[in-house]
């Protein structure tokens, strides 16, 4: 087997796990709203109930009552209940009269969010398939991996946070494209070199709001600071924004624009007819 043919072979097991994870009830399809909750007595619209912190950590606290709808391991919940975010600490999924389902979500095991899915979602129900850019060899291109300079950061913005937060960056990823040098920067998620880029592509062929390159530190394909490698980008994915405008994601920074078309990867999820779900 060739290189490339590993390449490919690679990217249709990905496409395959991409489809698989769409078809799930916590597709990012589902995903309806989450936010953090710092206080107690706090609303989390459009789940029902007051939602607070626990003392000591571990998840949140809800008081409703039995209207509301609210269960927690099958018990309906009129008073107070716990939800955690371990599943060592005890319940870790509630489901609402709607048929959403509420999960509490942590960066840092410090601070917890309040998570709403539902599998009934306008989006999901909408949705038929990612369109993608047909698969093209040219797109894996040769990398250099750099260390970047010391206390380098980069600004980035959210979805619905315009505000730009400096994260440190980890690498810088020199790619090579038709004998033309183009340097991204690289911030760090779960052992993930990630890198939310835009091009020339956004809001014509694919996405508006940009696409990301995902690089495993670990395990099979990882790489490290240092290492010239092959990058596939046919794998270059959606935002999770892309699925549902419930979702706060990073959106490419200045530093990751390239002036090129990269016709590869993802485009935009798409219903039956091949319509764009964002085009309402």
């Amino acid at each position: 087997m060739t290189d490339l043919e590993r390449f490919r072979g690679e990217w249709s097991a990905w496409r395959r796990a991409r489809d698989e994870q769409m078809a799930d009830v916590r597709s990012p399809l589902a995903f309806v709203w989450g936010a953090h909750v710092t206080a107690p007595d706090t609303e989390v619209p459009p789940a029902p109930g007051r939602w607070a912190p626990l003392e000591g950590g571990r998840g949140l606290g809800v008081t409703a009552e039995a209207a509301d709808g609210i269960r927690i391991n099958g018990e309906l919940v009129d008073g107070h209940a716990e939800l955690y975010w371990l599943a060592l600490d005890g319940p870790t999924e509630a489901t609402f009269s709607d048929g959403s389902i509420g999960v509490v979500f942590s960066y840092d095991g410090t601070k917890f969010a309040l998570q709403v899915w539902n599998p009934e979602a306008e989006r999901r129900r909408r949705f038929d398939h990612i369109d993608v850019f047909t698969y093209d060899a040219r797109w894996v291109v040769p990398a250099r991996i750099k260390a970047p300079a010391e206390g380098r950061t980069v600004a980035l913005s959210h979805y619905r946070n315009p505000d730009p937060v400096d994260v440190p960056v980890v690498a810088e990823i020199v790619l090579t494209i038709d004998e033309r040098y183009y340097i991204l920067q690289a911030t760090e998620l779960e052992a993930t070199l990630t890198i939310p880029f835009r091009d020339e592509t956004n809001g014509v062929s694919s996405y508006g709001s940009g696409r990301v390159l995902e690089l495993p530190l670990d395990g099979p394909g990882a790489v490290k600071v240092g290492d010239v490698a092959f990058i596939d980008l046919n794998r270059a994915r959606l935002l999770p924004c892309a699925f549902s405008p419930a979702w706060n994601c990073p959106l490419p920074p200045n530093d990751n624009v390239l002036p090129i078309a990269i016709e590869a990867g993802e485009k935009r999820p798409v219903d039956a007819a091949g319509k764009p779900l964002d085009s309402d």
